[in-house]
This record gives structure tokens, sequence and C-alpha cells, in this order.
């Protein structure tokens, strides 16, 4: 007979498992635990055959029967219901790994989008920057902050192609600017090398196009050949520091373009002094040879107008790590824009800058006879390019460039005031 719910609730577990038949070969089976299930038995090939419906306590007896006749149906169709069941299971795993590969990749995808070009660069130079001088880092975030992330900053690094390069570089080419066209190639190149090791990026479009850069770029140092650093001639040095005298600017600019004028010193080298490498009391500034362009510590003596310069900028700026600090960012030197943009407010644009100060003082000390050519390129702190020289000759001529830096910061106030030249004692000057 049927079974009955109450029959079926009533049951009590046994010590083995054991069956209730309720008939057309649906079976409750109890087990020693106390759990019960609805099953459903058939033979198919000679081999009986049991389901699992269900339990009983999340499934009806009207709705085990129901499922029971449906199965038997499928027996009477030529099918067997065990190997549909599990040809469903297989279909319904089929369908939830793809539904799971569908979901990594829209992962995927939405993390290689929040990957951008300015995101990718700025973890690029953090990660990097442990192996750069401060300047260095400076320049490679500058150079970004000018010439990349206006083009491409905001798209995803991954979906950047050789063509997306190749028309950010041939702007820089069209307008002159070779020399950071090349660099910026340079430190995209890095940033995409650093992008394949740390975020997987398979494609670096830099390396893809190098050909083709390497082209266009030759092309554009053929059209626009390497000029040296505009330079007034010396004849015009007079109106030049006059008008830098009228200058109205931050005092820290101000004495940024006189310091480079009167020291012969590099631009970077200026920028980038702090305090502790000044002693005003001996009238010295020591550069560590990680800031010099050739490697080597040099030491500049400081006339006594540059020293004077300095006691008065020190009220300004003593309290900030570097000499010439950046107006907005004490953690910051000067922009390297910051004597270029002076230099043009007083009219002296594309015709002057502060390396050309470098290019008047190695003329005029030169055409003065005043001084020997190895103490001047001490001065300039320029690299013997004779191996032979380089290695025997440690010459520092300090009391020489003394005599011969102070005789310019003269030279330089005397050219201001048009006074006539001095009647300078060759011997004593030159010994």
């Amino acid at each position: 007979m049927p079974l009955t719910a109450l029959e079926i609730k009533s049951a009590a577990p046994r010590s083995k498992t054991y069956r209730l038949n309720d008939g057309g070969s649906l079976f409750v089976v109890v087990q020693p635990s106390g759990s019960k299930s609805f099953e459903y038995r058939y033979r198919r090939e000679g081999r009986l055959r049991a389901i699992v419906l269900g339990s009983c306590e999340h499934m009806g007896l009207k709705e085990a029967r129901d499922e029971r006749d449906r199965l038997r149906g499928k027996l009477k169709d030529g099918l067997d219901p065990l190997a549909q069941r599990r040809i469903a299971a297989e279909e319904q795993r089929a369908k939830l790994s793809v539904v799971k590969a569908v979901a990594t990749a829209r992962r995927a995808k939405a993390k290689l989008e929040a990957l951008t070009l300015r995101v990718v660069a700025e973890s690029w130079v953090t990660d990097t920057r442990t192996h750069w001088t401060a300047k260095h880092t400076d320049q490679v975030e500058q150079s970004l902050r000018d010439h990349v992330y206006a083009e491409l900053g905001t798209k995803p690094v991954g979906d950047i192609e050789p063509g997306d390069i190749l028309d950010l570089l041939d702007k820089l080419l069209a307008a002159g600017k070779v020399e950071t066209a090349r660099r910026v190639r340079q430190r995209l190149d890095a940033m995409f090398e650093y992008a394949g090791l740390k975020h997987k990026i398979t494609s670096n479009p830099v390396a893809v196009a190098k050909r083709e850069i390497s082209k266009r770029v030759k092309a554009a140092n053929k059209a626009n050949p390497a000029m040296n650093f505009p330079c007034v001639p010396p004849t015009e040095v007079p109106q030049l520091l006059r008008a830098m005298r009228a200058y109205i600017g931050t005092p820290i600019t101000r004495s940024l373009l006189w310091f480079v004028a009167m020291t012969a010193c590099r631009t970077g080298e200026a920028r980038y002094a702090v305090w502790s490498e000044f002693n005003l009391v001996d009238g010295l500034w020591t550069i560590p040879a990680t800031r010099m362009k050739a490697g080597r510590e040099h030491v500049v003596p400081l006339a006594p107008p540059v020293v004077a310069l300095l006691t008065e900028l020190k009220r300004v700026s003593g309290a900030r790590s570097f000499v010439f600090a950046h107006p907005r960012r004490d953690d910051h030197p000067a922009s390297e824009n910051a004597i270029l943009y002076a230099l043009a407010a007083i009219g002296y644009k594309d015709r002057m800058t502060g390396h050309g100060f470098r290019q008047l003082f190695s003329t005029l000390a030169n055409e003065s006879g005043l001084w020997r050519p190895d103490v001047i390129e001490a001065a300039l702190a320029h690299k013997e390019t004779d191996a032979v020289r380089l290695a025997y000759n440690k010459a520092a001529y300090l009391d020489e460039r003394r005599r011969l830096m102070n005789w310019w910061c003269d030279e330089l106030a005397r050219l201001e005031a048009g006074t006539p030249a001095k009647v300078v004692n060759i011997q004593q000057t030159a010994a």
C-alpha cells in the first residue's frame, strides 16, 4: 500500500539502512542516523539502478511521486534516467565553468583598464627611484608630466599601440625637440618593460616601433642639426647684465640667475645644491660626485660677491633643504626652466641660457690671456679626455681657480658698469 506522510515521519532508525515501499518503484530510505530520503529504483539492461530524488525533510510525498512518474516516462522513451541526470550535471558544470571564466575575464579586463599609463608610470618611478639620483628622478617625472600624461596618461597601458607612441614622439620631433623625444622614448621603453614584469602586460609598443622611431629620429636630426646652447656674443654681455639687474622676480630666481652667472656652474648643479655643501667662512662649495656629470667630487671657490649673495639668500631659504628651492614645494628644487623663464622675461628668449654663462666664462677667460687653459677647464669641471693625463694629473689648481673666480666676478661687475678693463699683473695672476 502507498505510504502516508505520517508513516514516513514516524519511521524510526534502525541499526542498518532500510527502505519503505511506496509502490511504483518509489522508496523511502531510512538511515541509521535518522535521515530519510526518497529513492526511485528501476532496472536497465538487467541491472538494478537507483536515483536519490531528495531529502524527505525538503521534498513532500506528492512531489516525490511526480518526479518518480517523470523518470518512469523517460524510461518508457528508452532513456536511462541516471545517465540523463549525469549528462545534465555535466552540462550544468560546463555552464558554471563558462560563467566563472567569463567573470574571471571581466575582472582581469577591469583590472587592466584600471592600469592606465599614468598609474603604471608612477608605480615604475616609485619602485625604481632608489637606483636614481634626485636630479634624474625629477627629470624623469617632469618629462612624463610635460610630454606623456596629457596624451596617453588616462589610456589603459595594455591598449596602447605602436601608433600611439609614434604619434606622441612625432609631435616632439615636429617641434624640433629631438633630444626630448629620444629621452621620452627611452623612458617609455623602460616603463613598458616594467609593466611586463610587474603587471604581466604582454606587449611593449615602444620595442615594436623601435625601427620606425629610429628612422624618424634620424630624419629629424638631419632636418634639425644639433646646435650649441644659445649664448649672446661677448659684446652684448654688458646689456645682458644690466637687464638681469633690473629683473623683477622672486629672490630665489634672481639669486639662482646670478649664482649661475658668477660661478659658471651647470644649472643642474646649482638647482640641486643644498646648504650642507657650502662653507661660507672659507668660501668653498663642495659638490658631491653623485651630482657631477663626470662622477667626481668638485670644489668650487666662491668669490666674495657669491658669498654675499648666499649669505643674503640664507635669510630667505636657510630653513629649506635646497638653496634654490621651488617657490611652492620646499622639498623640490627650482624648476629646470626657472632660468630660461627669467631670461625670457628680460628679453633674451632663445638668445641666452644658463649654460650660456659657461660659454661666456670660457671665452672671456681664454681671451684674457691671464689664465692657463688647464685652470679654466678645471674651473668648468670638464673631464680630461686624455686617459694618461686623467690618471696622473690630479692637480685641482684650487688657488689659481680662486683667483680666476675672483677675476670673473670683478669682470662681470666691470662689464655691467661699463668701466675700462683694469691693468692686471699677469705674472701674479697666473702664478
